[in-house]
């Protein structure tokens, strides 16, 4: 007898939206898996930083529920979660594209001030 659970709930690969979301918006995407495997998915995938807590929905009633977004998050996805009342814990960084980032680099010279000895006032005094 083969356990053909197990096989299925290993089996699962998560498609994680390409906005902000939260547990219950994969839940609803993924009816037939239970609650407990998609919060387990979900923390292996911030911890392999595949997605990242972005902030906090505060609904009326009850405890806030926690927001995430794909790792490296546009400036829609920040601006659409924005509007949508997500309270960030910190101001998310997006991404950059390579060819926008501009670098400059300064070598900073280290001049070091030399007092030369004058041998005659040291013999002096």
């Amino acid at each position: 007898m083969s356990n053909n659970k197990a096989n299925k709930k290993n089996a699962l690969t998560i498609d994680w939206p390409t906005s902000h979301f939260t547990i219950d918006d994969v839940q609803g995407k993924y009816p037939d898996v239970v609650n407990i495997t998609l919060r387990f998915r979900v923390k292996k995938a911030v911890e392999n930083k595949e997605i990242v807590a972005i902030g906090k929905i505060k609904p009326a009633i009850g405890r806030p529920k926690l927001v995430f977004a794909r790792a490296n998050p546009s400036k829609e996805v920040i601006e659409a979660a924005k509007t949508a009342g997500v309270l960030f814990t910190e101001e998310p960084k997006a991404a950059i594209p390579v060819a926008e980032m501009k670098t400059e680099v300064k070598a900073e010279k280290k001049i070091k001030n030399v007092i030369p000895a004058d041998h005659t006032t040291a013999a002096t005094t």
